[in-house]
């Protein structure tokens, strides 16, 4: 005869458990845990509780107080969180498929660990798209704009891999992370203009026989198309100023590419 299937954790259950806990729920560990569907725990002090890798389904957690709880890789289908205060909580790599996010829940200051969610861990990238742009929202309304930023670059992250690699609409994102991180990364704009200065001078002097210095002004000018005017005495070979034209063309997209996306990061 089969086993039978482990009875899940009910409100009572839970409340009995607190109470041999010496009345706080503070390192009662409930790892693995399945919970009874739907438990209403409204207005329960959970702060410390650890339900790592746990089952909530449709569970009410209207304003109860989840401080500091231990949340990693728990699933939390269609919770209810409603002024529900989650201070210092640590949900990384938590599941939060179709949960409700309204502007009182306290997620302020919450351990998000890397940022990725359950869903994204578990290749469910469509789910994650969505749990990462109502996470975004949230922070967003909630004038938190860097962690809201965390969960953008999140969002097109999975959106880029729940797509086919030779489609057309995931080879714009992978051009999109890789110059400049979905818009969050301004940074990498900076490293590109960077390679493109550097590389177009190693390539001027190696191959087009100018000198260093000059190889690394011809670069420059290039790159920012300002004009060589009177400071450049040679003619440099055809394929170099070719180069220099293209290097150009580089220059200006990456610098407004820059100002794009440092007024962005910055401007919020």
């Amino acid at each position: 005869m089969a086993e039978e299937k482990e009875k899940p954790l009910t409100r009572d259950d839970l409340l009995k458990l607190i109470e041999e806990n010496g009345g706080t729920a503070k390192g009662l560990d409930l790892s693995g845990t399945r919970f009874q569907e739907g438990i209403d725990l409204r207005g329960l002090n959970l702060a410390g509780i650890v339900i790592k890798r746990a089952i909530l389904v449709d569970a009410h957690l209207e304003g109860a107080n989840l401080f500091d709880a231990h949340l990693e890789d728990t699933i939390l289908l269609a919770a209810r969180l409603q002024g529900a205060k989650l201070p210092s909580a640590h949900l990384e790599g938590a599941y939060l498929i179709a949960l409700e996010l309204p502007l009182n829940t306290g997620l302020d200051n919450v351990r998000w660990g890397n940022y990725i969610l359950g869903e994204e861990i578990a290749r469910h990238f469509e789910v994650a798209v969505h749990s990462y742009r109502r996470l975004k929202q949230w922070y967003t309304n909630a004038g938190m704009y860097d962690i809201a930023a965390k969960f953008y670059y999140r969002e097109k992250e999975a959106d880029r891999k729940s797509l086919k690699w030779y489609s057309r609409h995931r080879l714009a994102l992978e051009i999109l992370r890789v110059f400049f991180g979905y818009g969050e990364r301004w940074p990498w704009v900076l490293c590109w203009m960077a390679l493109v200065v550097f590389g177009s001078a190693v390539a001027y002097s190696l191959f087009g026989g100018l000198d260093i210095p000059y190889s690394l002004y011809f670069s420059v000018i290039s790159f920012t198309a300002l004009g060589y005017g009177k400071w450049v005495d040679i003619t440099p070979p055809g394929w170099v100023q070719a180069l220099g034209a293209f290097e150009s063309f580089t220059g200006v997209f990456l610098m407004a590419l820059l100002l794009v996306t440092f007024f962005r990061k910055w401007t919020r």
